[in-house]
Order: C-alpha cells, then sequence, then structure tokens
C-alpha cells in the first residue's frame, strides 16, 4: 500500500458517528501551498490537517483540528494522482 503524496485526493471520514452525515467525511486534495484553495478542497501540505495525511497509509486515523478541537478521522479512500511525466 502506497503512501499519500502529492495531488493525492483523499477520503476521511470521522471516526465517531455524528447527526449530519456531511459533517462527517471530508474529500480533500494535498497540494503545494501556491495551489491551495480551500472552498475547492485543495488543501495545502503545509495546511494542519495536510500535515497530518502526507505519506499516511489508507485506514490510519489522523487527527483534523476543526473548531477549536481535535476531530480522529480515518484515511477511507485514496485516489492516487497520476505523473503525466
Amino acid at each position: 500500500m502506497t503512501k499519500i503524496s502529492y495531488y493525492d485526493r483523499i477520503l476521511l471520514r470521522s471516526v465517531h458517528q455524528t447527526e449530519d452525515p456531511d459533517d462527517s467525511e471530508l474529500h480533500i486534495q494535498i497540494v503545494p501551498p501556491y495551489e491551495a484553495d480551500a472552498v475547492a478542497g485543495r488543501i495545502s501540505v503545509d495546511a494542519p490537517v495536510g500535515k497530518a495525511v502526507l505519506h499516511r497509509r489508507i485506514g490510519d486515523t489522523v487527527n483534523v483540528r476543526a473548531q477549536g478541537q481535535n476531530i480522529p478521522m480515518r484515511i477511507v479512500t485514496v485516489e492516487k494522482h497520476l505523473s503525466t511525466a
């Protein structure tokens, strides 16, 4: 199983059940800082969640800091970036 790297798309799911399913999932893509766009889900590798998932694997649990608290989330899927080189 390969590690998460730049440009991979990741689905994170809350370890704890919430009433709203939209609050329990997070779809992101890890990008260099100059390409970051949080609204589009493109998260900088330097952001806390970017640092938390970089070089991790499917099934790993990471802590995502949101609204002043740590939320444990599991890496559910990773769509690997296909190199054009």
